[in-house]
């Protein structure tokens, strides 16, 4: 363990310094290594020279950044001078917490601690239904949800770390979840959207913010607002009649800013109803504000998120768009963690670039990287470590860095390989389709979920090269576990995917070979095969399961549980049915007796995209 004399050692750095020790392995020892502090108002600076050291900080989390990197380079035992000044007053992580995976306290406090290292000073916590309001004790039930003391809590925690945590929620749509409630039910305008203009509504609105709020120091709130399409459509639609959206969204917006001004809250919301509002597509570069709009907005900050274009020029007219509402203006960036399994690190890199330096051009003063878990919160925030270092060296520098500097970086802050991380963008980016991922096609995802005898993107996956490049994968992945310094349960998890994936795709082909040519050899191959794979997935879940455990609650992971025993109980199923027809029990299967039929458009820059629901089967699961 390394020892270090901080000279002198700050009041307000002893709290986080205390977390950080064993997070970096070091201690604090006057007979350590002499390292001089320096409050700084300009840019942040770090010297080794062997011997001794010095760091100069211009923010408490900067400093963590800096002695993240001192001592990397004390174990090293390189000498190190680097200066670098910040482009952004607030920058952080918005991490979703709200599909399925919701992090639970340890899991919250490893993610601030890596946002510690990278030096970012805010985080959202993305809630809408998991944390606990006293008044509705149904809200967040068996969601996962963080009670007012685990908050408090957390914010302690990232406050000595110099990281401000500012709750992120809901106070319009994207509400589908709670509203299953009998409580929510007269608050429905349609499903997930709230009842505007409803007494009731804002009753319950002033107790989800004080509850979303109060556990906080900060007097910041995000309150959502974004993609309510469906707004006063609904009972609203038959208690009012036709009303334009533009009246009914102004009307709501105004009273629930009156509420965050009640509590002394500085409100924020996602800006793309007010492109809906003025008659265009959300990040039409077209759009102008109609001077009515304007003028009746509130005074409520406006975040664009926009993690799909990688033309820096798009987002600067986007931002300068955006600027002509009058308010404070907010960029969200992404890391690709909801494209399927595995991140989209070829679109991440793509998107995140673009819009930082767009950010900087127009001088935005707050920008966010989110982390999205769209149907499940299937891929672990952690694969998402490289794409979090690429977003704070943007913060840290008025360039991008190029990927041998990313490398260095990555290593330097947590000491990790790049190599390994960029083969997890080999799930979804095959090698025959455009580089880069941009229609964020996710091949392993369908595959993973395909049906062994009816599978329905099979037309689309009919190419020898998917399963090569699935097998090289799998030899890839296993090469670079190799050579790491220590277990990984996150890397395993993806070999063995991979493995899984290359398996499942070459028994699913040698079925609808070995029926269509009436050859019973390749068929005992396949039921064999199908044996195999079971086994494989159970060790797929049981690794995923391990993984989620300790990052998020328990709550949430029943779901990937079904997942993967549907997975399991389907090969079970094939291989009955395939040795009923082995077995000369019956003549045909009317499952392989199908044509396979191609779905939607492919193309060099996609082979679909599908959901959990909208792979596995074409049929109901569930509803009336």
């Amino acid at each position: 363990m390394i020892k270090l004399n901080l000279i002198p050692l700050p009041e307000d750095l002893k709290p986080g310094l205390a977390i950080m020790g064993s997070e970096l392995n070091f201690q604090l020892d006057s007979q350590g290594i002499a390292i001089q502090v320096n409050a700084v108002k300009t840019a942040n600076h770090v010297h080794y020279n062997g011997i001794t050291g010095e760091i100069s900080y211009t923010s408490r989390v900067s400093f963590f950044r800096n002695l993240t990197v001192l001592i990397h380079q004390i174990k090293q035992q390189e000498a190190f001078d680097h200066s670098e000044t910040v482009q952004f007053t607030t920058t952080g992580v918005m991490v979703d917490m709200s599909r399925n995976a919701a992090l639970h306290l340890t899991g919250l406090k490893k993610l601030i601690r890596l946002q510690a290292r990278l030096g970012l000073n805010s985080m959202l916590l993305y809630m809408e239904d998991v944390f606990a309001i006293p008044e509705y004790p149904y809200w967040g039930y068996q969601r996962g949800r963080l009670s007012e003391d685990e908050l408090r809590e957390a914010d302690d925690y990232a406050n000595h770390l110099g990281i401000e945590l500012i709750p992120c929620i809901q106070t319009l749509g994207h509400l589908l979840n709670p509203m299953r409630w009998p409580f929510m039910q007269s608050l429905a305008d349609t499903p997930g959207i709230l009842l505007v203009d409803d007494p009731r509504t804002y009753q319950f609105l002033t107790a989800l913010i004080q509850a979303a709020s109060r556990p906080f120091r900060t007097n910041k709130i995000h309150i959502g607002m974004d993609e309510a399409h469906d707004l006063g459509r609904g009972r609203y639609l038959d208690q009012h009649g036709l009303v334009p959206q533009t009246e009914i969204m102004l009307a709501h917006i105004k009273k629930v800013v009156a509420i965050t001004e009640t509590l002394g809250l500085k409100p924020v919301m996602w800006s793309d109803m007010w492109f809906q509002a003025a008659g265009y597509n959300y990040g039409d570069v077209k759009t102008k504000f109609p001077p009515e709009l304007k003028k009746q907005i509130p005074a409520v900050g406006q975040m664009y998120w926009d993690y799909y274009n990688d033309n820096q020029e798009h987002y600067e007219e986007l931002f300068k768009i955006h600027q002509e509402l009058g308010q404070p203006v907010s960029f969200a960036t992404g890391v690709w963690t909801w494209n399927g399994i595995a991140p989209n690190y070829g679109k991440t890199l793509a998107t995140m670039k673009a819009g930082m330096n767009a950010a900087k051009v127009t001088k935005l003063d707050t920008v966010y990287v989110t982390m999205w878990g769209d149907d499940g919160g299937e891929t672990p925030f952690t694969a998402a470590a490289l794409g979090l270092q690429y977003f704070a060296d943007q913060v840290y520098a008025k360039k991008a860095p190029d990927m041998s500097q990313l490398a260095l970086s990555f290593h330097q802050y947590q000491e990790k390989s790049s190599q390994i991380y960029l083969l997890l963008d080999k799930f979804d980016q095959l090698p025959f389709l455009t580089a880069g991922n941009p229609d964020a096609t996710n091949p392993s995802k369908i595959i993973l979920y395909e049906d062994l005898l009816y599978p329905l993107y099979a037309k689309n996956l009919d190419n020898p090269q998917i399963i090569k490049h699935y097998q090289l994968l799998t030899n890839e992945l296993a090469g670079a576990i190799a050579k790491l310094s220590k277990p990984s349960l996150l890397f395993n998890f993806y070999h063995l995917l991979a493995e899984v994936i290359s398996l499942k795709l070459t028994v699913i082909q040698q079925i609808h070979t070995a029926y269509q040519t009436n050859n019973h050899e390749i068929m005992t191959t396949a039921i064999k095969a199908i044996t195999k794979l079971s086994d494989l997935l159970t060790q797929l879940r049981d690794y995923h399961r391990e993984i989620w455990y300790q990052l998020y609650s328990p709550f949430g992971w029943e779901v990937l549980d079904i997942r993967y025993g549907g997975l399991i109980s389907r090969c079970d199923s094939a291989k009955w049915r395939l040795l009923q027809w082995q077995n000369g029990q019956v003549n045909e299967l009317a499952e392989l007796e199908e044509p396979q039929l191609p779905l939607g458009q492919t193309s060099q820059t996609s082979l679909g995209r599908g959901l959990y629901a909208d792979t596995v089967t074409v049929s109901k699961i569930s509803g009336v």
